[in-house]
């Protein structure tokens, strides 16, 4: 008896072809599929479950985990670690910038080959990776996995879906997340029209609302930098002059503290520009978006900088939005 579709014998025969190739990569050393090999097998039933922990590109990596540049091996890449860690221990006037992107650029998958493999922690990474957290070679970084410009295909996206953004919000008046959103429309209202940073910032402060999703934990304002303010897996605190803030959004800052496992990693002087480093900062890290604001990441990585990962359908609330973008 025959398939119901006519095609299955096919679609299975493609199944095993795809998967001898990837054997065969294996076997011949590309990282990013030996990465998950060794996994339980008829030869290794002892093996970790074979869908467990899988690690791929996921959110529309390209260079996920390459292999070392040709002629070079983990010593010789890690002298080269060493050299930039050297270079760090100088004042910023003293530091060799072409000799430390020079670096960066060969050390790309020793570096991959630690985050994505061993997940260490930030302040290990910090110490051995002092690069990644300064603002030029995290976009070099960033350009590097995804072959983008993050600051500029960022921006020029935001500004071409904010008046749109919006008009929407502008509909969004019933519950408790209409209540917030009419403070947050409120509060941009009273800031200059020609300012295009309050335009951009009153259409990222309402992205949230208008998914229903709560920032509170994420998104966060202080007057000081108060003990506990710095606590948070993964965290903006925006620094302000002033006790009130209109509609809880800070179109002025003092500066922008950016959290990651309880320690500033770095600061930034524009709220935007803050939430841009930490989107970047997430992608070179390999760090789960915040559960809470998942869907608000995702619209940044999808909707925004158009790193579509390959999944058949976004959530419900997301795709409605993107529809409603196009």
């Amino acid at each position: 008896m025959g398939s119901k579709t006519g095609c299955e014998g096919w679609k299975n025969s493609l199944r095993f072809k795809m998967g001898n190739y990837r054997t065969k990569l294996s076997r011949a050393g590309i990282k990013d599929v030996a990465v998950n090999a060794g996994k339980r097998s008829r030869s290794n039933p002892e093996g970790a479950p074979s869908r467990a922990s899988i690690k791929r590109a996921r959110r529309g990596e390209v260079n996920f985990l390459p292999n070392y540049p040709l002629g070079e091996t983990r010593d010789t890449l890690e002298i080269q670690r060493l050299e930039m860690v050297e270079q760090f221990k100088k004042t910023v006037a003293e530091r060799d910038m072409i000799l430390i992107h020079q670096c960066m650029q060969r050390t790309f998958a020793l570096r991959r080959e630690e985050i994505v493999n061993s997940s260490p922690p930030i302040a290990e990474l910090k110490d051995r990776w002092p690069a990644l957290f300064c603002e030029a070679q995290l976009y070099s970084e960033f350009h590097r996995i995804t072959n983008q410009n993050l600051p500029f295909s960022f921006f020029a996206a935001l500004d071409k879906h904010t008046p749109q953004l919006l008009k929407l919000y502008k509909k969004r008046k019933t519950g408790k997340f209409g209540d917030k959103m009419a403070e947050v429309l409120m509060a941009y209202k009273e800031q200059d029209k020609n300012d295009i940073s309050a335009a951009r910032i009153a259409a990222l402060a309402g992205l949230p609302l208008y998914l229903k999703e709560d920032s509170s934990g994420v998104f966060r304002i202080c007057k000081d930098e108060s003990e506990g303010f710095h606590e948070g897996e993964v965290a903006l605190v925006a620094v302000v002059n002033e006790d009130d803030v209109p509609g809880g959004i800070p179109f002025e800052t003092h500066h922008v503290s950016i959290i990651l496992e309880d320690q500033v990693v770095m600061t930034h002087r524009s709220w935007t520009d803050a939430l841009v480093v930490l989107f970047g900062l997430i992608y070179a890290l390999h760090l789960s978006y915040p559960e809470k604001l998942s869907g608000f990441f995702e619209f940044i990585q999808v909707v925004l900088l158009s790193l579509d990962d390959g999944r058949k359908q976004l959530k419900p609330k997301l795709q409605a939005l993107k529809n409603e973008l196009e």
